[in-house]
């Protein structure tokens, strides 16, 4: 009887903590789930409020694609262009906004929009200052991006999405 008693409560015990190691797992992966809904969801307000303040602003922006590769040229909530392109090897785009900082002119219309030290977007042929090398390059078709470096001013807001 004592035997059969205590051979009860270890056996209870057994499956007591077999239960809280599933709980325990259930409540880590579900941590882990709400931990990227999270981060999603404030993805997607940071890009809502990015185009809010280009609506009131009243100006131009891009909007870049990364998984995609496609960039779309927009003004308020109208989609005025959008092209594809290829990423150059390596290419690393860092999720957010930035500002175009400046255009680089090149002979033969081989020109560059550089994006501070986030990226650059050329033609395949353009050259870029030495500065400039180093950084991540969106590579276009030629009157792609000769139509994105007339309508673009220094200043211009880009957002690339993850």
């Amino acid at each position: 009887m004592l035997l059969w008693f205590t051979l009860s409560l270890f056996l209870t015990g057994a499956e007591g903590a077999g239960r809280a190691e599933d709980e325990h797992d259930a409540l880590v992966k579900q941590q882990r789930s709400l931990q990227a809904r999270v981060a999603a969801l404030k993805q997607e307000q940071d890009y809502l409020q990015f185009q809010k303040r280009m609506y009131e602003t009243d100006s131009k922006y891009l909007v870049i694609n990364s998984k995609k590769k496609t960039a779309q040229l927009r003004y308020k909530n109208r989609l005025l262009k959008e092209i594809r392109f290829k990423a150059a090897p390596g290419l690393k785009l860092r999720p957010g906004q930035a500002a175009m900082t400046r255009k680089v002119e090149g002979k033969k219309e081989r020109h560059a929009l550089v994006f501070g030290n986030a990226f650059v977007i050329k033609w395949k042929l353009s050259e870029v200052p030495l500065q400039e090398s180093s950084l991540p390059s969106i590579i276009m078709m030629k009157k792609d991006l000769l139509s994105f470096y007339y309508t673009a001013e220094p200043g211009m807001m880009v957002y690339v999405s993850p």
